[in-house]
């Protein structure tokens, strides 16, 4: 496991270091550049609300909009693929704990304040790592989502194998394709792929 930061590093360490340096070249400060991923798209008749009162033109805001919104779908993509790995104090609970990669479909990652908010949910103190590049090969993968499938059997959830194809594709990403999912499947729950074949009498 590589060195966990905290949320407000995550731009710096582990996104598109070419637009954070374009967005860090408007601050003198660190902070706010932070900001400006977050930030509203801007009023172009007063910009300078934009840059916290510092004088910039409409263009400038504009672009440094579109820089900050591009790092912030990079992270929630890499968040979202489990590429990023994070945890939080869970504001319900006040445990903190990891944040599951698809919990991200409905968080924001707020840089500035450490923290990431969604509809019903929200995170305090964000800490990100960097996962270990996984061996993607059939059978890694296979034996991964045999483990994920007999947690979710002994969970007992009773999902339909169409649903958990789909959880599963949000944990694994793009990797696990249908065939491998169905050996997993298979091993898992000692069902074959359909429906069973009727008995012949």
């Amino acid at each position: 496991m590589s060195e966990s930061v905290s949320l407000r590093d995550v731009p710096g360490r582990f996104l598109d270091q070419r637009k954070w340096r374009a967005l860090r070249k408007f601050t003198s400060q660190e902070l706010i550049a932070l900001t400006y991923i977050n930030a509203p798209y801007p009023d172009e008749e007063n910009p300078e609300n934009f840059f916290w009162g510092r004088s910039g033109s409409a263009e400038d805001a504009i672009r440094c909009y579109h820089t900050g919104r591009s790092l912030l779908q990079q992270c929630r993509y890499l968040l979202n693929a489990g590429q990023l790995v994070a945890s939080g104090v869970d504001r319900s609970s006040g445990k903190k704990r990891t944040i599951s990669a698809n919990e991200w479909v409905n968080l924001w990652p707020m840089f500035a304040t450490n923290t990431a908010a969604g509809p019903d949910q929200a995170y305090d103190d964000i800490n990100v790592f960097h996962a270990e590049h996984r061996n993607t090969s059939h059978e890694t993968l296979c034996s991964e989502c045999i483990a994920w499938l007999k947690e979710q059997r002994t969970v007992g959830l009773g999902e339909k194998k169409t649903t958990l194809y789909e959880y599963a594709r949000h944990r694994f990403g793009n990797s696990l394709t249908h065939a491998i999912f169905d050996a997993a499947y298979l091993a898992a729950f000692a069902r074959r792929r359909g429906r069973p074949k009727k008995s012949s009498i």
